[in-house]
């Protein structure tokens, strides 16, 4: 036996009718949103049908929603307990009763009609398609559609200097590395709707800049959820204890309680972890996982995917660098969407493995993901560099900022620790031996210019 659909607002209350009622004549953009496909038998109370069919009218001849006050002039002769009911939803829409629960309300309210207009848009359909009339078929589907998209007209120019000029009009959060988020590179970090990718040779230490991200999010407040595709939940937890902790990975399961206090003193966002086969995962499955959290009660503000090339596409290309386009293009949409920050990793190609520099057309199997991605860092490091744990971070695309150069890296992978130095401009850069010059960029710079004298 199928349930009855519910067919008005009754079941969210009363309360929510005032909360929609109140919406509507608070927030312009969400009247023309819902104008259309809202009817007044949705409203299963009496006071609030009448009081939105009024609303309606003023708006059909004045062009705009009524004031409250004028509110109270149309419902001044009504009965006495009717009028009493109407004045005590406008006295809570004036003085911002409940406003927090408005913004939900809202939500719910739109999905409930744009759910009701789809749903008797195909019902017409049925007859419609018995009788062939195809072209009033597509009519019908096409203005549900219409009029349950929500549409933004975009940026207006001449009218917002004001949001363009703020400085943090990004808002962006902390990458992790204090350098990397200065104003010459990210301006503070990654921002919602952009896609960073870290670029490395298989077993170059992608994974470890993944969990330096996260962590560095982590520290500043925000949550973060990491998708693995090649590591489980348990080993990418373990590198985030080290990374957190400073306790080597391999030593953690005999300093517990050591571990276990320094990650209860940890103050700063909460962390989900979640493992996908390898190749079975689309960008689908984590928009579902992330949409999920939300309903939980989570609030990821940077997604981690650990990492893009071990992805599935949607379209299922037999090609393997027009898979990896659309998986990389479905991840940037994904983020845009979200409005949430999104960084990846992707492997070199064998160019990528004589320890030099590596720049963007060393990018494995599709040189288009390098086209998709906002900024681009590659790591690398040589037989003699990786035995004393140092290494290149070379900024190879930034929309954000300058790039086109390298930085000095160190590295402590069995403690999932990663740090980046400052710039080295040329090869006339002269290094001093004051105990504030960083080592690394020290021993980093001797070593390049004494293979520049030697080549």
């Amino acid at each position: 036996m199928t349930e009855k659909p519910v067919e008005s607002f009754d079941q969210f209350g009363k309360v929510f009718q005032t909360r929609v009622i109140q919406g509507a004549l608070s927030d312009y953009k969400f009247f023309q949103s819902i104008y259309e496909i809202i009817k007044p038998e949705y409203f299963g109370s009496d006071v609030h049908r009448e009081l939105w069919l009024k609303i309606k009218y003023f708006y059909e001849k004045y062009k705009s929603p009524p004031s409250t006050e004028s509110l109270k002039v149309e419902f001044a002769t009504a009965e006495d307990m009717f009028r009493e009911s109407i004045h005590k939803i406008l006295w809570e829409i004036d003085h911002k009763v409940g406003i927090k629960e408005v913004e939900q309300a809202k939500d719910k309210a739109f999905k409930f009609c744009s759910n009701k207009a789809m749903e008797a848009a195909i019902i017409d359909s049925v007859d419609l398609l018995k009788q062939n009339k195809f072209d009033e078929i597509q009519s019908r589907i096409e203005k549900a559609l219409k009029d349950t998209t929500t549409i933004d007209l975009g940026h207006k120019y001449f009218e917002s200097l004001g949001i363009r000029a703020k400085k943090n009009v990004r808002n962006p959060i902390s990458s992790g590395f204090k350098v990397l988020d200065g104003d010459d590179i990210l301006e503070g970090g990654f921002a919602g709707g952009e896609l960073a990718v870290i670029m490395a040779p298989t077993g170059g230490g992608k994974s470890f800049f993944l969990v330096n991200f996260g962590v560095g999010a982590l520290r500043s407040g925000v949550d973060v959820v990491h998708y693995s595709f090649e590591l489980s939940e348990y080993q990418i937890g373990l590198r985030y204890d080290s990374c957190i902790t400073g306790v080597e990975t391999k030593q953690i399961k005999n300093n517990i309680k050591d571990v276990e206090n320094k990650l209860n003193e940890f103050k700063g966002g909460k962390l989900i972890i979640k493992e996908f086969p390898t190749k079975q995962a689309t960008v689908n499955t984590i928009k579902f996982h992330f949409e999920h959290l939300r309903s939980c009660g989570y609030n990821p503000g940077l997604i981690i995917i650990d990492y893009a090339d071990l992805m599935r596409s949607r379209h299922g290309y037999e090609q393997k660098r027009f898979e990896l386009e659309s998986i990389y293009e479905d991840i940037r949409g994904l983020s845009m969407e979200l409005k949430v920050p999104t960084a990846t990793a992707s492997q070199t190609n064998r160019g990528g493995f004589d320890g030099e520099v590596i720049t963007v057309d060393k990018m494995g199997e599709s040189i288009a993901k390098a086209q998709i991605a906002d900024f681009i860092g590659t790591y690398s490091s040589s037989s003699s560099e990786k035995r004393r744990g140092l290494g290149k971070f070379f900024i190879a695309k930034n929309r954000m900022g300058k790039d086109g150069f390298w930085l000095p890296v160190s590295v402590d992978f069995s403690r999932a620790f990663i740090s980046i130095g400052n710039k080295i401009e040329d090869d006339d850069y002269e290094v001093s031996d004051s105990d504030s010059t960083s080592s690394i960029i020290k021993e980093l710079f001797y070593e390049r210019k004494a293979r520049k004298e030697e080549g």
